[in-house]
């Protein structure tokens, strides 16, 4: 699984336009909803606060799986709408992307790098950051977080890396 966290929300409303933008949010279900940065709660409140904020947010898409095309071919977007607030992944983004050319889309995320994840304790391990996040290899969070909370002690004994 990806590992994202959220970014700040000042960062995604300066990529938007109050006067202009007609939004609707595309949500995955999967590895950004685990990271905490994600999913159906994140969404409704995402969508209550920009709405709050002046924002013209039209409705929401909740997918199983952003990354997926099948998922995606069934979206139908309102004819009005002119920007996708993404709350996917990067892979999720590019499928978003790919599928609306002509759609200004907008990321909320910052991808850390590859998890394992044991639910029965409820925690995520980066096991694979990216290169910009390497020292963060070994960190572990609780499920649903979005980054915060490190855990002090390691629960999940693992090999880290690759060779």
């Amino acid at each position: 699984m990806i590992f994202s966290n959220s970014l700040e929300y000042e960062e995604l409303t300066s990529q938007l336009d109050r006067n202009s933008d007609v939004i609707t949010i595309i949500g995955c279900n999967t590895c950004i909803r685990v990271s905490g940065a994600g999913g159906p709660d994140k969404m409704r409140e995402l969508a209550l606060k920009l709405r709050e904020d002046g924002y013209n947010v039209k409705d929401g898409i909740m997918l199983p799986i952003a990354c997926m095309e099948p998922y995606l071919v069934i979206v139908e977007l309102s004819p009005e709408v002119n920007t996708v607030v993404s709350l996917a992944c990067t892979a999720g983004v590019s499928n978003i992307r790919r599928n609306y050319p002509h759609i200004k889309v907008v990321e909320t995320v910052d991808n850390i790098g590859l998890i394992v994840a044991d639910t029965n304790k409820g925690i995520v391990k980066i096991a694979m950051p990216y290169e910009r996040h390497s020292y963060k290899l070994g960190e572990e969070y609780p499920i649903g977080s979005d980054g915060k909370n490190k855990m002090e002690k390691e629960q999940i004994p693992i090999e880290l890396g690759v060779e």
